[in-house]
């Protein structure tokens, strides 16, 4: 059975009557995944405007909690209530209450590691670029107080609304977008946690930054192929891959951990990206599926697999030529074993195998009971693009699909998955 997520301004702005009966178009969807904590995001995004929301156009995200907590503020670190949050606005507590006698199962939606954080210990926790820059609103998986944060969310989130299944989300390092393009978020994190951390490892912390500080100068010298050469053969670079990818595990796994010594019964799904580039932000299937009963990714292949590429080619190369030379580079970073131009892939996105080729990556890599879910793009697209991701994803390894976004999905979109699934039943 299939899932698809809402975001606190779909639940308050549209109210449940008209979203139930949204999703029972949709026939086989079982599992609906409200947004408890948002990022710093245009919905939709890039462009577009929310089809059925009677309030906004356009909702920005902020990075706030939209559930009623206590005040974290004197344990020094809190993240920032939404300002319209109240108890008769409160986006949890409707959908719990609209979804009795429902068969629908809600599993709540948490951002982790990205948003409004703040308090007296915030400084201590962040991420930081190679340059000793702090990379604002991302907290750092070794960072020493982002677990005890979450531990007692998680306690007063089961207490107020008596939910104990969890999917997380942004469990990984930043990727090179966000409020705005910026590359050298993904040469993190250097905070004083991971160079101690990488020291005990013995990693010459040093050297790791001379190495990343030369392969960033390739890419300033439109150098991309070499750029690539460089990094997939210089075993400090590798070292601080893998140093990444042991570290999200790592928070991952003591998150978890503290969550259930505190009750059993808490389930963690999680939110990847797609294996193309999920290995680059920290994020290991093989360790990470030992963890977790089910996974969601998104293959989205008319955006590039969900990574902003177009804003990351945009940022690295100015001209034509150089930007046909960056593509070129990247699909070879990323492995991506398609045969089109930049010019095309703008026009066009990945083709549609992209989807089916991540999801059985996904099933190789990943412990064999996970249970697999397939992002399903759900915006900017065509009826036809939409059933054609359908059914590559159902030709997959994945065994759901999950559909991305309710809010910012025009009636079309609906109407054509109702209308596949009522053939299908016939």
């Amino acid at each position: 059975m299939s899932g698809i997520q809402l975001h606190p301004h779909d639940i308050i702005d549209e109210g449940m009557p008209q979203i139930i009966s949204y999703i029972k178009k949709l026939k086989d969807v079982q599992y609906i995944f409200p947004e408890v904590n948002t990022i710093f995001e245009r919905n939709p995004v890039p462009v577009g405007n929310l089809p059925r929301n009677p309030v906004h156009e356009v909702v920005y995200g902020t990075g706030t909690m939209h559930a009623i907590l206590p005040s974290y503020v004197e344990s020094g670190l809190d993240q920032r209530r939404e300002p319209t949050l109240s108890l008769e606005q409160d986006p949890l507590m409707i959908i719990k209450d609209a979804m009795q006698g429902e068969d629908f199962e809600v599993i709540p939606w948490l951002n982790i590691l990205n948003g409004h954080f703040e308090g007296s210990k915030l400084r201590n926790n962040l991420v930081t670029d190679y340059t000793g820059q702090v990379v604002p609103h991302w907290l750092c998986p070794n960072a020493p107080d982002v677990i005890d944060f979450w531990e007692k969310a998680f306690v007063d989130l089961n207490k107020r609304y008596g939910f104990t299944s969890y999917m997380i989300d942004r469990i990984r390092f930043p990727d090179w977008a966000g409020e705005e393009i910026n590359p050298k978020q993904l040469l993190t994190c250097f905070c004083p946690h991971c160079q101690a951390k990488m020291q005990e490892r013995h990693l010459d912390v040093h050297a790791i930054i001379e190495a990343i500080n030369t392969w960033s100068m390739m890419f300033k010298a439109k150098q991309f192929d070499e750029a690539v050469a460089y990094a997939n053969v210089n075993e400090l670079i590798q070292a601080w891959l893998q140093f990444r990818q042991d570290s999200v595990s790592e928070f991952v796994e003591r998150l978890i951990a503290r969550v259930r010594k505190i009750n059993e019964d808490f389930t963690i799904w999680l939110d990847l990206w797609p294996p193309a580039y999920g290995w680059l932000l920290g994020q290991d299937y093989a360790s990470l599926t030992k963890l977790s009963p089910a996974v969601k990714h998104f293959p989205y292949h008319k955006l590039g697999g969900g990574a902003d590429v177009q804003g990351l080619i945009h940022k690295l190369a100015d001209t034509p030529k150089e930007q046909e030379a960056a593509f070129h580079a990247f699909k070879k970073f990323f492995d991506l074993p398609y045969d089109l131009s930049y010019e095309t892939f703008k026009a066009e996105g990945f083709p549609i195998e992209f989807v089916a080729d991540q999801n059985n990556i996904v099933r190789a890599k990943s412990a064999p009971d996970t249970r697999i879910f397939s992002g399903i793009q759900m915006w900017n697209l065509t009826p036809e693009n939409l059933l054609e991701a359908i059914h590559a994803g159902e030709r997959s390894a994945a065994d759901d699909l999950l559909y991305y976004c309710y809010g910012w999905a025009t009636d079309d979109l609906f109407e054509a998955i109702q209308n596949l699934r009522e053939k299908g039943a016939h």
